[in-house]
C-alpha cells in the first residue's frame, strides 16, 4: 500500500530546520545568560548551591526521560498486546524518590560533598571513593552511550543525516551546552528542555488523535477492544518485565542507584541550597511519570490512527519485529513539516539533557576523586611544568575528553544493538552491572554494619556475576551430541575461579570459603533454572529487571560477611 495522496514525504523541508535551528540557538542564548560567570568548581559542580529546587525537579525530570524512553515508551503500548502496564514501573520509581528524599539527602547534606561516592569513601575507606567512582565511571559511559545511540537513531531516521554523524552532532551541542557554565548551564537548560518534551509528545498526542475519525472517543472505543487500557498486571510470573511485582520489588532497587548514587542524577540534589529543598526537589520529580502516560498514551492514539490507515506490508512486517521503529516511523511519514520538527527537537532535548548532565558527572567526578594522582603522574613524565592547571580549567578540559569517550560508546553499540531486543533493555542492560554494586555498596555504607573495604572486590566481582548468569543465555552451539553456550562457559569459569581463588586466599576461614561458595552455587542457580517454558517449550528465565536486586544483594552479603570490623587505636572493636 502507498501512502496516502498529499502525505508529507520523510524528507525535512526548510521550516523543520529552522525550527531545530530555532530550538537549539534559543536554548543556548538563554543557558548562557542564565549560568552567570563560574570562577569557583563549587560555582561550576554544585552552582553555588543557590538554584531553586523547582528548577533542579524539572532537571531531574528532563534527565530522566531520555530519548529512550521517548520513543520506547510508546512502542510499549503501540505493540501486539501492549497495554499501559508500564505504568506500575513507575511504582518503584516514586517509592524510590521517597526513600532517597527521606534517608539519602540528610546524610549528603551532613557535610559538603560533591558526590555519593564521596560519603562512601568517607563510611568505609579511601579505596572506596575510587572504586564506586570507576564503577560510575563504567556504568555511565555504557548507559550513556546508549542513550546517545538512540537518539542518533531517531535524528537519522527521520531527519535522514547519516547515523555517525547524527552522534557527533548531538555530542557537540551537548559539551557546547556543559562548557557555557557547568552545571548551572545543565539545569537551566534541561528546565527548557522538559517544556519541549511536554510539547513534543502532546504534539504527537493531538496530531494522532485529530487523524483519526470520530476522535478521541474512536480513539478510546479501538484501545478498549484492543486490550490497551489495561494498568495492572498482577501475574506472578518472573519472566515478565512489566507486572505489578517487578514495580514494587525489583523497580525501586533500579532508582535508588539511579537517582540516588548515579551522580547524573544525585548531583542534581547537591545544588539545593537546603536539604528540605533537596528533598521537596526529588520526591516532586515524581510528577514525571506523568510524561510516562503521555507517551504511552501517544503510542494508543498511533495504533488506532494505523487501524484507520493499515500500515504499509514492509512497515507492518518492521513494527511486527520491533515496535520501536513505530514513533520515528510516524513522525517521518505522517506529520507535517514544522509539527515534526517540534517533535524531533523534544527528540533531541531528551538526548542532550540526560548527556550534558553525563558530561558535569564525569568530569566532577574525575576531578574529585583523580585529580592530585593526574598532577602527580603528568608532572613525573613531564607534561606538567609549574603551576597545574586550574579545577575549571581542567574540569572543562575533561569535559570534552568524556563528550568524545560517549559519543564513541554511542558509536560501538551499532553493532551491539543487535544483541538486545529493544532499546529499553539496551540501556538498562548495559548498566545493570554496574548500579547493583553500586548500591549494595552504598547500603554498607548507610547501615549500621560495621564493616570496611577488605570484601568490597570480591563483592563486587561476585555481583556482576551473578547478574551476567541471570541476564545472558547465549544460544548454543550444537557440536555433534554437545550442546556448549558461551555463556555456560562464562559462567562456569567466573564461579570456579572465584572458589579457587577463595580457598586459596581464606583457608583458614570457613565462613568466607563458605560465602564463596554459596554465592557461586547462587550465580549457577540464576543462570541455569528457568523461570518458565516458552511456546515453543524452550525455557524462559527471569527478565533482566530481577538483576537489580540481585545484584545488590549479592553485594551486601559478600561485602558483609568479607569486611572487617574497624578497630580502634587500642585494638578494640
Amino acid at each position: 500500500m502507498m501512502l496516502s495522496e498529499g502525505m508529507p514525504t520523510t524528507a525535512f523541508g526548510w521550516t523543520d530546520w529552522l525550527v531545530i535551528a530555532g530550538y537549539l540557538a534559543l536554548t543556548t542564548l538563554l543557558g548562557a545568560r542564565l549560568s552567570g560567570k563560574q570562577t569557583t568548581i563549587r560555582e561550576f559542580f554544585l552552582g553555588g548551591r543557590k538554584l531553586p529546587w523547582w528548577a533542579i525537579c524539572g532537571s531531574i525530570i528532563a534527565t530522566e526521560i531520555s530519548a529512550a524512553t521517548f520513543i520506547a515508551v510508546p512502542a510499549t503500548s503501540f505493540a501486539a498486546g501492549g497495554d499501559l502496564t508500564y505504568l506500575q514501573l513507575g511504582l518503584g520509581a516514586i517509592l524510590a524518590r521517597v526513600i532517597i528524599g527521606l534517608f539519602f539527602v540528610p546524610r549528603y547534606f551532613d557535610e559538603e560533598i560533591y558526590s555519593p561516592y564521596d560519603y562512601m569513601g568517607a563510611r568505609l575507606g579511601p579505596r572506596v571513593k575510587t572504586m564506586t567512582t570507576l564503577l560510575f565511571f563504567v556504568g555511565g559511559v555504557l548507559g550513556q552511550g546508549a542513550r546517545v545511540y538512540v537518539a542518533a537513531f531517531i535524528l537519522h531516521n527521520v531527519a535522514q543525516i547519516e547515523f555517525i554523524a547524527s552522534i557527533w552532532i548531538i555530542g557537540v551541542v551537548a559539551i557546547g551546552w556543559t562548557l557555557l557554565g557547568g552545571i548551572t548551564t545543565v539545569i537551566w537548560t534541561d528546565l527548557i528542555q522538559f517544556g519541549v518534551l511536554i510539547l513534543g509528545a502532546m504534539a504527537a498526542l493531538f496530531y494522532s488523535v485529530s487523524a483519526v475519525e470520530g476522535g478521541v472517543d474512536e480513539v478510546v472505543r479501538i484501545a478498549n477492544d484492543a486490550g490497551k487500557l489495561r494498568l495492572l498486571d498482577t501475574r506472578a510470573d518472573l519472566t515478565l518485565g512489566l507486572t505489578l511485582w517487578t514495580g514494587l520489588i525489583a523497580m525501586p532497587f533500579l532508582n535508588l542507584a539511579a537517582l540516588g548514587l548515579d551522580q547524573v542524577m544525585a548531583q542534581r540534589m547537591f545544588c539545593c541550597k537546603t536539604r528540605s529543598q533537596a528533598r521537596l526537589a526529588i520526591i516532586v520529580s515524581s510528577a514525571g511519570q506523568l510524561i510516562a502516560l503521555l507517551m504511552l498514551l501517544v503510542g494508543v492514539a498511533i495504533y488506532a490512527y494505523y487501524q484507520h490507515h493499515p500500515l504499509p506490508a514492509d512497515a507492518a512486517a518492521l513494527m511486527a519485529k520491533e515496535a520501536t521503529n513505530i514513533l520515528p516511523y510516524f513522525i517521518a511519514r505522517q506529520m507535517p513539516h514544522g509539527i515534526r520538527a517540534i517533535i524531533v527537537a523534544a527528540i533531541l532535548a531528551a538526548a542532550i539533557s540526560s548527556l550534558d548532565s553525563a558530561l558535569a558527572a564525569l568530569s566532577q567526578t574525575t576531578v574529585s576523586a583523580f585529580k592530585q594522582r593526574a598532577i602527580q603522574v603528568a608532572r613525573r613524565i613531564g607534561l606538567i611544568r609549574g603551576r597545574a592547571p586550574s579545577d575549571i580549567g581542567l574540569s572543562k578540559a575533561l569535559v570534552v575528553i568524556w563528550g568524545v569517550t560517549l559519543c564513541l560508546m554511542a558509536t560501538a553499540c551499532i553493532p551491539i544493538r543487535n544483541q538486545f531486543e529493544s532499546v529499553i533493555e539496551l540501556v538498562l542492560g548495559l548498566v545493570a552491572f554496574t548500579y547493583g554494586p553500586l548500591l549494595g555498596i552504598f547500603l554498607l555504607a548507610f547501615l549500621p554494619l560495621n564493616r570496611d573495604d577488605r570484601g568490597l572486590v570480591w563483592a563486587v566481582a561476585m555481583s556482576v556475576l551473578s547478574v551476567f548468569g541471570l541476564v545472558v543465555h547465549s544460544t548454543p552451539w550444537i557440536i555433534g551430541d554437545f550442546r556448549i553456550a558461551w555463556s555456560d562457559g562464562l559462567v562456569w569459569l567466573g564461579c570456579s575461579s572465584a572458589l579457587l581463588l577463595a580457598v586459596r586466599r581464606f583457608r583458614d576461614d570457613l565462613s568466607r570459603v563458605g560465602c564463596i561458595s554459596l554465592t557461586s552455587v547462587l550465580v549457577l542457580v540464576l543462570h541455569h533454572v528457568a523461570a518458565g517454558k516458552g511456546i515453543d517449550g524452550s525455557p524462559v528465565y527471569a527478565h533482566p529487571f530481577w538483576g537489580f536486586p540481585v545484584g545488590t544483594v549479592v553485594t551486601v552479603f559478600v561485602g558483609w560477611v568479607l569486611g572487617h570490623p574497624r578497630r580502634g587505636k587500642n585494638g578494640s572493636v
